[in-house]
């Protein structure tokens, strides 16, 4: 399987079948976990230090999703503020530092700008993948195997980002459960609970529980629920159809449902290698793309969340971030993972989509009280961060049932990232141009584009193996 990784992100995490004996209640949706010392013996691992009230700062470029802060001045009883707050004050306590941050609305130039001049105006920077992996090309961000205390195969670090991320077994950048925009950009599917008892549909939590949620099963529903409401013959907003999305977000999604994300491969050597034109992703990109063959009843043409929200669609693809606004939706609505290319295929993968990766600067000048505030807030962050990201997502009527919380386990358990290598020919324009509008055509464009791609990608490979190992 193309990039087949299994990033476990919650500890400790419940099997389907745990969950559907522990669950809680529609009145209670909070998490139920066994209970576990590892995080206590992980913080007992941590070295003692005193850094004499150190004022230990964020460069934040994420100014997009509706929590972007990393730090909260106060209590002020909202769920994912207060549990920064918890978070962050643990921290600040046990080291005796204080945690501040700088919004950019110019990150990578920020800093750049920073790095050059050396001013240690900031410890981590928060980037976007397309923003991190220039400065590392650049020379200007530190490599991770540099920085002492990281355990970077527990599970609050995100195995799938680590994994997705690194080429030749260099980590530079990478999420954790520290940030909030490591779920609020994850990708997932919403369906309409009144629509499949009013048709008769088998329930989707079931299907995706007995291994039967396939893009062909996604299809069928989708298109059974099309009508032409109006009966003028056209499909325009006053009709219902099977799916409403975006299209980069959509075609992308199911893309790495079904195996096959649109991405460079790598080897078992972390060595990146174009790999879509192979017979294995070129068979998946082709039926994917014959969903959107003829769109008519099938997917609305815009992404219309309200149409959702009206009861115009069966399913919604969209990203966590805009899951929170339609809690108050008429309707009941569940939430479930991508559809798997077929029952054979063996696990279901979900699209992390583009967090706020950590990249440290090359010029950081204390890599023991890096490293140290680093693996604090990550681990830390466990049982509080995503906790409270759950609380939100689940309060309101209209996901709350204990299926929907299996769901996001298994959603946030089973997360795969595209690398930013190559990506400006990988990614949107076989979403956006081929997939979204349903040609065949992809061994032309890969024909006239592999030369580009693999200069890309010998080019980068320079880079690491001269200057950033």
């Amino acid at each position: 399987m193309k990039h087949k990784t299994i990033a476990i992100i919650l500890a400790p995490m419940l099997s389907l079948s745990a969950l559907s004996c522990q669950s809680p209640t529609p009145d209670n949706p909070e998490k139920t976990q066994p209970e576990s010392d590892s995080t206590t013996e992980i913080a007992s691992s941590l070295p003692e230090r005193d850094f004499q009230n150190y004022p230990f700062t964020f460069l934040n470029g994420n100014t997009s999703y509706t929590y972007n802060n990393v730090t909260a001045s106060e209590q002020n009883g909202e769920t994912i503020n207060d549990a920064i707050y918890k978070r962050n004050l643990d921290v600040e306590e046990m080291y005796n530092i204080t945690i501040e941050e700088i919004i950019s609305e110019n990150p990578q130039s920020d800093y750049t700008k920073s790095v050059v001049a050396q001013d240690n105006s900031f410890d981590i920077a928060l980037l976007r993948m397309e923003w991190a992996f220039p400065v590392v090309l650049e020379n200007q961000a530190l490599n991770w195997n540099a920085i002492p205390h990281l355990n970077l195969d527990q599970p609050y670090w995100v195995q799938g980002s680590i994994s997705g991320m690194s080429l030749m077994n260099n980590v530079y950048f990478a999420v954790s459960l520290f940030d909030v925009s490591h779920f609020e950009s994850v990708r997932t599917f919403l369906f309409n609970k009144n629509m499949v008892a009013e048709y008769n549909m088998d329930s989707p939590y079931q299907l995706v529980k007995d291994g039967k949620w396939t893009l062909d099963k996604f299809y069928e529903m989708s298109l059974s629920t099309a009508q032409d409401l109006d009966n003028d013959g056209k499909w325009t907003a006053n009709d219902q159809y099977g799916v409403i999305g975006y299209s980069n977000v959509l075609c992308n999604t199911l893309m790495t449902g079904v195996g096959s994300i649109l991405s460079i491969g790598k080897d078992d050597n972390d060595m990146p290698y174009f790999d879509l034109d192979n017979e294995y992703n070129m068979e998946r990109l082709l039926a994917v793309s014959k969903l959107f063959e003829n769109k008519d009843g099938f997917v609305y043409k815009e992404n219309d969340q309200n149409m959702f929200r009206d009861g115009k669609s069966l399913f919604l693809s969209c990203l966590f971030s805009e899951v929170i606004p339609l809690r108050d939706m008429e309707d009941d609505f569940g939430i479930i993972p991508t559809p798997k290319y077929d029952e054979q295929q063996s696990e279901y993968i979900n699209l992390g989509g583009s967090p706020f990766f950590m990249v440290v600067p090359v010029t950081a000048d204390n890599l023991d009280r890096t490293g140290t505030i680093m693996e604090s807030l990550a681990m830390l962050s466990t049982d509080v961060i995503d906790t409270a990201y759950y609380d939100i997502v689940l309060k309101g009527k209209s996901s709350r049932d204990s299926e929907s919380l299996e769901m996001l386990d298994l959603i946030f358990s089973t997360l795969e990232y595209y690398h930013p290598l190559a990506n400006s020919y990988l990614n949107s324009p076989l979403a956006d141009q081929y997939i979204w509008n349903g040609r065949s055509d992809f061994a032309s464009y890969f024909a006239s584009v592999k030369d580009q791609i693999n200069t890309d990608i010998e080019s980068a490979m320079k880079t690491y193996s001269d200057n950033v190992k």
